[in-house]
């Protein structure tokens, strides 16, 4: 980073969670569309950054994937573990989910991110504690669906920890509250569209 001359302050503004030791770095990675689904259905129609990230045109740190979902770290992580894991197919945002299929494919995500946290937050799987959530736009700062996946929840900042990753609040909802009210006929979100 270059600070225009302030380089002795550099440490100050380095993300303590860069350079994790064991995990690999990011890399560009073509990930398959799932069975049955071309380029076009999939990442052509998505105009994103992680329609790039699936086509194997920007680089990440992938974590875990199957036919339909890739978990990958956040490229700005606001615990020891800040993965995300995004369907494949293109979702705008929380909005976009409705009926029993997108409840399961919440569930689907849900369960990477636990298996996620078996594999690289044991403790903080085992004692709960971390925090499963999707932003609710206009809060959210990628217009693909991704669930946050942070551990251990205990150690994060405060400002983030109450603050931009809340469940409960208009910008931020877990993963279970979006697949009980999907699975009850509900909107996702309880909120109103804002924009």
């Amino acid at each position: 980073m270059n600070m225009g001359g302030l380089s002795c302050f550099q440490s100050l503004f380095r993300n303590p969670y860069d350079n994790v030791p064991g995990l690999s770095p990011a890399t560009c990675v073509y990930h398959e569309p799932p069975p049955g689904a071309t380029v076009a259905d999939y990442y052509s129609a998505n105009p994103g950054v992680f329609g790039r990230i699936l086509n194997g045109e920007l680089p990440s740190r992938d974590y875990g994937e199957t036919p339909e979902l890739l978990a990958f770290g956040d490229r700005s992580p606001k615990a020891e573990f800040h993965a995300l894991v995004i369907p494949k197919r293109y979702v705008p945002n929380v909005y976009s989910l409705a009926g029993d299929d997108d409840a399961d494919l919440v569930r689907d995500m849900r369960r990477m991110a636990l298996s996620l946290l078996e594999n690289f937050q044991p403790r903080a799987r085992a004692t709960e504690d971390y925090v499963l959530c999707f932003h609710v736009p206009p809060f959210n700062s990628v217009d693909h669906l991704h669930l946050h996946v942070l551990a251990p929840a205990s150690k994060m900042d405060w400002v983030h920890r109450y603050g931009k990753y809340n469940c409960g609040t208009m910008w931020c909802v877990s993963d279970l509250e979006v697949i009980d009210r999907l699975s009850r006929g509900m909107a996702a979100v309880p909120y109103a569209k804002m924009f």
